[in-house]
């Protein structure tokens, strides 16, 4: 959903100080209305106020997105379309975990984001990390963090599944229109045998009546798939309330 940019918070923003990655709003403060409107804006474009460092906190340098949203007047919610809610690090260890990272291990996160989930694989010390992240920026974060890993820009559904050969697989895929059981069957037609998958999925593929929902759940049942609930509000620190399950699949050796 796209959000309007006022001229009084577009010359907010053109006052702005940005230094790095982190955007400072003018001197003085703003009126109620006014903050509320500028924080839905750099809400929208990736940003998230920081107390401590005193201003929004981006994983980017947001000058060109800053100066693409004001010369066209709106800005699309850059997390909703990307579909960016970070996976909290207790669960993306969990993740790792269930499906037993170890160091002859290739590890593979098909939709990576800002790294929570490849940073838990890291700490696992596995012979080798695939990051695969549709977006630039994104991308770019990961390579800063300083994990060893490989990062392929590109949607991972247009990933050649004999290219990945993965052992092990973690992952938190989109889940509108039902994306995530569209990237968990692609992920795991890039295991090698024995591999393991954990990911994170949506309510919905286990209680839709869609098709493509029935054929999920009967998926998941002939791979004797491990489901376990995630307890609500796991995602709040996120942004997103969305009830979600996990589930582990593992091939035949």
């Amino acid at each position: 959903m796209a959000v309007q940019i006022s001229p009084s918070v577009a010359d907010v923003l053109a006052r702005s100080t940005i230094v790095g990655t982190l955007l400072k709003l003018p001197d003085g403060q703003l009126d109620r209305t006014l903050y509320a409107s500028t924080d839905k804006v750099l809400k929208a474009l990736g940003g998230k106020w920081d107390r401590r460092a005193g201003g929004h906190s981006f994983p980017f340098d947001p000058t060109p997105k800053i100066a693409d949203a004001l010369g066209g007047g709106k800005v699309v919610s850059r997390q909703q379309t990307l579909q960016l809610f970070e996976t909290p690090a207790s669960l993306a260890a969990r993740l790792c975990e269930l499906i037993e990272i170890g160091p002859n291990d290739i590890c593979l996160e098909p939709s990576a984001g800002l790294g929570r989930i490849v940073h838990a694989m890291a700490e696992r010390s596995p012979g080798a990390i695939i990051a695969v992240e549709i977006d630039s920026d994104n991308a770019s974060e990961l390579r800063k963090r300083g994990d060893p890993m490989t990062v392929i820009v590109d949607d991972f559904l247009q990933q050649a599944s004999e290219g990945l050969n993965a052992t092990a697989i973690a992952m938190n895929p989109p889940f509108t229109r039902n994306q995530d059981i569209r990237h968990v069957r692609h992920a795991f037609d890039c295991l090698k045998p024995g591999g393991r998958l954990a990911a994170i999925v949506s309510e919905h593929g286990f209680l839709g009546n869609e098709r493509e929902c029935v054929e999920w759940r009967a998926w998941l049942n002939d791979r004797n798939a491990y489901v376990e609930s995630i307890p609500a509000g796991a995602f709040k620190e996120s942004g997103t309330s969305v009830a979600t399950r996990l589930i582990v699949i593992r091939t035949e050796a």
